[in-house]
């Protein structure tokens, strides 16, 4: 505590209480206010990025972003045993309905990809050459992936993991024919320049990061577009059982309000979706013999993979019906 005193003195702030959230996360008290005390996991190399997002904040206006307080020095953190601690106002979590939760999120993360919003235009060559690598690797997925199935068939006694390996084989024949016809859709629509995104990306959006009208925790934040912010989120939520996914589908129109993605932006936050990467690389640890992990947590992660991969094809639907003059099966007639 002597040490969390010291960070909380670099701000003029003399506690009377201090009490441990998480290992990493305190809520101060000095008898008029409270604060959030974050003991952070930032570097030398990602603190340029972090400051970055303050500046843009204040310079943009961007009121989601939760601010940081000040210390002394005028910074926006200070250094005590290296590592970097930074300071905001405490904001209690409530006990709002996760759909609700849900739209507070579309509307903050919407509105900083929108209002940090930069284009500029790229050169499609380098960008079809790379898809064009990549549909090729889907298609040798979609041959692999058949073998393994054969293979596992062949024994007397199916493992827990081989069993479900063959049982999500359709839906995997699914996404990689989904993958391979939206990448092709991507490649054919391409000119030889086109106007590329780029915004403030958090980098970690969690629904728990959501609070209220603010995003917290911006210690991963980086440029790129949009689409990646979105989909590492959607990847990370519906990887468990008992989350929200047609709530994440039928809400999205709220996010696409705030910053509305064009045609070739949903393609690509499709395809990011129904990559099959990490699946096929679970299998093949598996029939490898290279993993170390036991027989639940392999099959833990490939249910996880599996999740993910369901929510893909299911959001393709979903962009189809909602979002395109006609589905691609007619534009390829």
């Amino acid at each position: 505590m002597e040490v969390l005193k010291k960070v909380l003195n670099s701000y003029a702030i003399y506690p009377l209480a201090i009490e441990e959230v998480t290992e990493r996360l305190f809520r101060v008290s000095d008898g008029q206010r409270e604060y959030a005390l974050k003991k952070s996991l930032l570097s030398k190399e990602s603190l340029a990025n972090f400051e970055n997002v303050y500046h843009t904040a204040f310079s943009q206006h961007i009121a989601t972003i939760l601010p940081v307080y000040l210390t002394k020095s005028g910074n926006l953190y200070t250094e005590m045993n290296q590592t970097i601690f930074y300071l905001t106002p405490w904001i209690e979590y409530s006990n709002t309905k996760q759909s609700q939760l849900i739209e507070n999120l579309y509307k903050n993360i919407g509105a900083v990809h929108a209002k940090t919003k930069q284009t500029q235009l790229i050169s499609t060559e380098r960008l079809i050459r790379e898809f064009t690598t990549y549909k090729a690797f889907c298609e040798h997925a979609a041959n692999e992936l058949i073998t393994f199935v054969q293979q596992f068939e062949k024994s007397r006694f199916m493992s827990p993991f081989e069993l479900l390996v063959c049982t999500h084989y359709r839906d995997l024949e699914f996404t990689l024919k989904e993958i391979i016809k939206r990448i092709q859709h991507l490649i054919d629509e391409q000119e030889e320049e086109i106007s590329w995104n780029f915004s403030l990306c958090h980098g970690n959006v969690r629904i728990s990061h959501t609070l209220g009208a603010h995003m917290i925790n911006w210690e991963n934040a980086y440029y790129d577009n949009a689409v990646m912010d979105l989909a590492a989120f959607f990847k990370q939520e519906v990887s468990h059982y008992d989350q929200p996914r047609d709530a994440l589908m039928e809400q999205f129109s709220t996010y696409n309000h705030e910053n509305e993605l064009n045609q070739h932006e949903l393609n690509l936050l499709i395809i990011h979706l129904l990559n099959p990467t990490n699946y096929l690389k679970i299998v093949q640890q598996y029939a490898g013999h290279t993993s170390v992990d036991t027989m639940v947590t392999r099959v833990r992660k490939l249910q996880h993979a599996h999740r993910q991969l369901l929510f893909g094809l299911q959001f393709s639907k979903y962009v189809e019906t909602e979002y395109e003059v006609s589905s691609l099966d007619e534009l390829e007639s």
